[in-house]
């Protein structure tokens, strides 16, 4: 059974750090990689592409999602509808802005997974991440993450040790329909 664990949250809440340590754990984790009009830094699994390049293959249809947020453009490649079709879960670094068009493309294959952390977390994440000016920072944790509007989502909770969040999302792994769900 293929299954798309769409993994979101607001930036500084560990999606990367969970979904690296995923990957290191679980060889049968596919944690796909998305194209990214920036640099990474070498802390995300991503491959770094100037708007041009990112642009030409949006039109030749070499993503099967994209997105744009702060001014950023972000698409994932057509190679994971492969990996679904033949059969495995796929886990990705998504987006809460482009949740419906997964869910247009995807339909029940998509599960959703939000992951949370404390708002002082994030900021401390943040800071240390250093991409952003203070003021940045007080502006983005003050826009919030408008987990709110996402409804009854799954939730794993990112803000104490991450082997407690990489656990979680193991869960996911293991289980057909997700964590506490029968078949």
């Amino acid at each position: 059974m293929s299954r798309l664990i769409y993994v979101m949250g607001a930036s500084g809440v560990g999606k990367d750090s969970l979904l690296r340590e995923l990957a290191r754990r679980r060889p049968d984790a596919l944690v796909a990689h998305r194209y990214i009009t920036r640099a990474s830094g070498g802390a995300e699994n991503c491959i770094e592409l100037s708007r041009e390049a990112f642009h030409w293959r949006r039109e030749q249809g070499l993503f099967c999602l994209s997105w744009s947020a702060h001014g950023l453009d972000y698409g994932v490649g057509i190679e994971i509808e492969a990996w679904l079709a033949a059969g495995h879960t796929v886990v990705l670094n998504g987006s809460r802005r482009a949740l419906e068009r997964a869910r247009r493309r995807f339909g029940a294959a998509l599960m959703p997974v939000l992951v949370v952390a404390d708002v002082e977390v994030l900021r401390r994440r943040l800071i240390a991440r250093g991409r952003e000016t203070p003021a940045e920072i007080e502006a983005r944790l003050a826009r919030g993450g408008g987990e709110d509007a996402l409804g009854d989502i799954a939730r794993i909770d990112n803000g104490g040790e991450l082997a407690h969040g990489v656990k979680a999302l193991e869960a996911w792994l293991d289980s057909p329909h997700g964590p506490d769900e029968t078949s």
